[in-house]
């Protein structure tokens, strides 16, 4: 069986992957495989999110960068929201297309800050 920390990194590295499949399937105009993918992103991202969860009662986080991180890993799944409401729109209205992709953006930015932060938090980490 898996450590959790492989486990963690494991689900990470796909859901990363995931969400970069997505965003190429999109580019792509291929809206059932992105839509799938999405969905699955989403899924995957879930699960990372638990897994971490787990983890943090089994390390020690410096208090100040998990807020750091945090605030970034939090504003990146609430973005998650207009992502999919403006795909949602996007469906039907075309001319939806800047403003889908502006939010996808702003989405991409907060999820790298999100990555960023959290691989560094980890780095910092200690077993408790």
């Amino acid at each position: 069986m898996p450590s959790l920390m492989t486990s963690f990194w494991t689900s990470f590295g796909a859901t990363l992957l995931l969400v970069a499949l997505t965003i190429v399937q999109g580019w792509r105009g291929r809206r059932r495989a992105h839509l799938v993918l999405a969905l699955t992103s989403v899924a995957s991202l879930t699960l990372t999110i638990v897994l971490a969860e787990r983890m943090g009662a089994t390390r020690t986080f410096p208090r100040d960068a998990m807020r750091i991180h945090l605030w970034f890993a939090k504003s990146a799944a609430l973005a998650v929201v207009p992502v999919a409401l403006t795909g949602a729109v996007l469906w039907r209205r075309p001319t939806w297309r800047p403003v889908h992709r502006t939010v996808v953006v702003l989405f991409l930015l907060l999820t790298v800050a999100a990555t960023a932060t959290g691989t560094w938090v980890f780095s910092l980490s200690e077993p408790k």
